[in-house]
């Protein structure tokens, strides 16, 4: 008989909290990753909700400044909100974490037409999965190693 296994979900798997500072090193540890690959883009495209800040960021370190954003809302890309792009221009896509790949799969073929490179600063990979992402070029900051849900900072309300 085989185990199965639970998927992480935000109403039942633990929580791992990841904090201000701990968001500032991941991204500094994948832009210090793209500035080794010698790799240049001229625009970031942040998935949001969750990679608006990140985004932002990693705008920041690698000095790029043009920012846009990918319309993504539960778990739904908005065909009709897509910035426009164009196929002479260099994109790198932002996100806060790969974790089942479903919104990397919808993103990645709604782009397919464009020079586009992936960056997350966190990744969840199950060992039989190829992730969809062979022959694309990805930065991950740090791959996790449990089933534990993520809770940004964003997403923790602040104390009165």
């Amino acid at each position: 008989m085989r185990y199965k296994k639970q998927k992480i979900n935000e109403k039942s798997s633990p929580k791992e909290y990841c904090s201000w500072a701990e968001l500032v090193l991941l991204t500094k540890v994948v832009a210090a990753k793209i500035k080794g690959s010698d790799k240049k883009y001229d625009v970031i495209l942040g998935i949001t909700n969750g990679g608006i800040i990140p985004a932002r960021l990693m705008a920041l370190e690698l000095d790029v400044n043009h920012i846009q954003f990918i319309p993504v809302r539960n778990k739904k890309l908005h065909f009709g909100e897509m910035p426009i792009l164009t196929t002479d221009t260099n994109y790198l896509v932002v996100d806060e974490i790969y974790d089942t790949g479903q919104t990397f799969s919808k993103v990645k073929h709604a782009l397919q037409d464009f020079d586009c490179d992936y960056a997350f600063l966190l990744g969840r990979f199950n060992d039989s999965d190829d992730n969809g992402m062979c022959n694309i070029t990805t930065f991950i900051g740090k791959i996790l190693h449990h089933d534990k849900w993520i809770v940004f900072p964003w997403e923790q309300k602040t104390s009165s």
